[in-house]
C-alpha cells in the first residue's frame, strides 16, 4: 500500500510526461493488492487517495488534449505536403545531358 502511495506521489511530482506515465503503469500493477486491504483503510486515507486520483485524472486530461493537438498539427502538415506541387518543376534528367556532341 505504501508503494502504491509512493508511486502516486512520484507520478504527480514529476514534470516529465514519460516518467508520469511510467509511474502510473507501475502503480496499476499494484492495484490488485490494494483492493485486498480496502476494508482496512481509514476514511482520511481514502479521502486523500481520492483527491490524488482527481489530480491524476486532470493531468491525464491535459496530456490527452496536448496529444490530440499535436496529432492534429502533424496531420495538417502531412496534408499540406501531400497537396504541394511545384509550380516550376526541375527539368527531367535527359535535359541535363547533351548527347549530340
Amino acid at each position: 500500500m505504501k508503494e502504491f502511495f509512493r508511486l502516486t506521489r512520484n507520478a504527480l511530482d514529476t514534470d516529465n510526461d514519460e516518467t508520469f506515465l511510467h509511474s502510473l503503469i507501475q502503480r496499476n500493477a499494484l492495484f490488485g493488492a490494494l483492493e485486498q486491504f480496502s476494508s482496512c483503510l481509514s476514511q482520511g486515507f481514502i479521502e486523500k487517495m481520492i483527491f490524488l486520483e482527481e489530480m491524476i485524472i486532470e493531468r491525464l486530461k491535459t496530456e490527452r488534449k496536448r496529444m490530440i493537438k499535436d496529432i492534429d498539427e502533424v496531420s495538417r502538415k502531412i496534408s499540406t505536403v501531400k497537396a504541394y506541387s511545384a509550380l516550376f518543376p526541375i527539368p527531367s534528367m535527359p535535359a541535363f545531358f547533351d548527347l549530340t556532341g
